[in-house]
């Protein structure tokens, strides 16, 4: 039996995009028609336009070849003494939010505080919004500061921006710990660029990290659809063409790299290195509780499978 979260449809299309990043409409440099010309021009399918706490309505961007999702970034907390930064992404419309005005706690719940916090994410969830933790190690935040329950979709364990410029953008010992403890969680990847630095500069905080997802097509319905079912890998630069779970046999094929793991949880590794490895099967141990792979090309890049979860 063949197991995997990849959608499996012959008509399927890998799509890149960037699911956070930031325009005039609040600490970005650039609008948002700039924002989106740079990204076609760097040969990406799709993009979020996730402003702080203001919702950029970019619905009447999307074309045929170019598909805008919908959804701001919110601060807020995961306790009362911890600030936190929050993504909120969805395909179309959503019940609350209007169009190009201003969205925070304060606004909705009356105050901003980490029951709030939870309450309105609950809410954006039920309403059918993709719910994000991001950049967890750039905020300070440590997993226990997180409960097993919470309303969160995915973390962002790739943030090139602060990646690249303060060194605090890896998110996957945080997801890892997470994953440990029983948490069910994707992993995304994304520049959370506010192009301060001209695009093709050294300082600049674009095209580092992405999401590629494999969609029945390019649709915000189909990308959304990817996101939630797990259907996607993250990236700074390697490819991942397919992984899967043949019976007790793990796969995964991927363009040339130097090392690949397979990752249980806690200590359960395998891996294999090589100098232009694009292949690896091996088999389960037998007390694996997921099944997840990293791989790393000759230039130190790493791209990401989610979990298949094995319980």
């Amino acid at each position: 039996m063949i197991r995997t979260n990849f959608l499996n449809d012959e008509n399927a299309v890998w799509l890149k995009g960037n699911l956070h990043s930031h325009t005039t409409n609040s600490d970005g440099s650039l609008t948002v028609e700039e924002m989106i010309d740079a990204y076609k021009h760097h040969g990406y399918d799709f993009m979020a336009i996730s402003d702080h706490d203001f919702y950029s309505d970019t619905r009447k961007y999307t074309d045929d070849k170019f598909t805008l999702i919908q959804g701001f970034e919110l601060y807020g907390n995961a306790t009362d003494e911890k600030d936190i930064h929050l993504h909120l992404l969805w395909e179309d419309s959503i019940e609350g939010i209007e169009p190009n005005t201003k969205v925070s706690l304060v606004t909705h719940m009356g105050e901003r505080n980490g029951k709030t916090c939870s309450q309105f994410l609950y809410d954006m969830r039920r309403k059918g919004a993709f719910v994000q933790l991001n950049h967890p190690h750039w905020s300070f935040l440590t997993s226990p500061e997180i409960e097993d329950e919470n309303p969160y979709h995915a973390v962002e364990i790739i943030n090139y921006g602060t990646e690249w410029l303060e060194n605090t953008g890896d998110g996957t010992i945080f997801w890892s710990e997470m994953l440990n403890r029983g948490v069910k969680l994707w992993g995304t990847g994304s520049d959370d660029n506010h192009n301060h630095a001209p695009i093709d500069d050294q300082y600049s905080d674009s095209f580092g990290g992405f999401t590629v997802v494999k969609a029945r097509d390019r649709s915000p319905k189909a990308i959304m659809e990817a996101l939630f079912t797990g259907s996607f890998y993250t990236s700074t630069g390697p490819s991942i063409y397919d992984f899967y779970l043949d019976g007790d046999e793990v796969h995964i094929l991927c363009s040339p790299c130097e090392r690949i793991w397979m990752m249980g949880h806690f200590r359960t590794y395998q891996r294999k290195l090589g100098r232009h490895v694009t292949e690896f099967v091996t088999k389960l141990k037998g007390t694996e509780k997921l099944i997840r792979a990293e791989v790393m090309d000759a230039a130190g890049r790493s791209a990401y499978t989610n979990p298949i979860y094995l319980d």
